[in-house]
């Protein structure tokens, strides 16, 4: 928000220069200078300097709505961060905190499925255990991955989040069949991490192509960690 303000600060002196134009209208029409060659000199300053004044109004009420949205915006995903901690800190009940991260993700980065996956430590597999958005998912789906195999192995081994900005178009990479055939576009997973170590990952797909960029993928990261530390502190208990 330090942005919008400065931008509004910058357009201070355009502001001022229309307030003086319209002063200056004001005093012409009082003073009522008479017409030179036929042409009204009130009329022509009027015809001038009104068009970008009337303009600049509009644009500044634009440039106000578009900064209370997104405070509004803001504030929403605040609410619901500080809503999925207050889960992750007082609930016992770990599926619970499973569906109240898949909710959130789903309202907050919007994407069209969430796939937790955990690693099952007598295998060294990864499961999904919850997921969320799109239904009647087939078989080939729920499948398991080994600790390195695929995208979410290799998001499980190195630690790092992973953005496929569209599915159709990878030909090196190893994607599922599945999500081509149910019109899935762009991929993003962040790991799960507890006191260090890879414990599960979150897969997200959307329909559109480039759909996760910095800004959606972060909130993802923020509950990943708040999931982490949840089930660090199961471990404890």
């Amino acid at each position: 928000m330090s942005l919008g303000r400065q931008q509004g600060q910058a357009f201070l002196p355009i502001v001022g220069l229309f307030a003086i134009a319209g002063l200056l209208a004001l005093v012409l029409v009082f003073v009522r200078l008479d017409p030179i060659a036929g042409i009204d000199p009130v009329t022509v300053f009027l015809l001038v300097t009104y068009p970008p004044l009337f303009g600049g109004l509009v644009y500044f009420y634009l440039q106000h709505q578009k900064a209370s949205a997104s405070l509004k915006e803001e504030y929403f995903y605040k609410w619901f961060l500080q809503s999925f901690a207050k889960v992750c800190l007082s609930e016992t009940d770990l599926q619970t905190i499973r569906e109240e991260l898949i909710s959130t993700i789903l309202r907050l980065v919007r994407p069209a499925l969430v796939m937790l996956y955990e690693l099952n430590v007598e295998t060294n597999r990864l499961q999904m255990i919850q997921q969320g958005g799109i239904k009647n998912l087939p078989d080939t789906a729920a499948r398991d991955y080994m600790f390195s195999e695929g995208i979410p192995g290799w998001v499980m081994q190195n630690q790092n989040t992973v953005i496929l900005p569209d599915i159709s178009k990878e030909t090196y990479l190893q994607t599922d069949p599945w999500t081509r055939a149910l019109g899935l576009r762009s991929y993003a997973a962040v790991p799960v991490i507890v006191r260090g170590n890879s414990v599960g990952i979150i897969g997200m797909y959307a329909l559109e192509p480039n759909f996760f960029q910095d800004a959606n993928l972060l909130i993802a990261q923020l509950a990943a960690q708040l999931y982490g530390l949840s089930l660090a502190s199961q471990e404890r208990q």
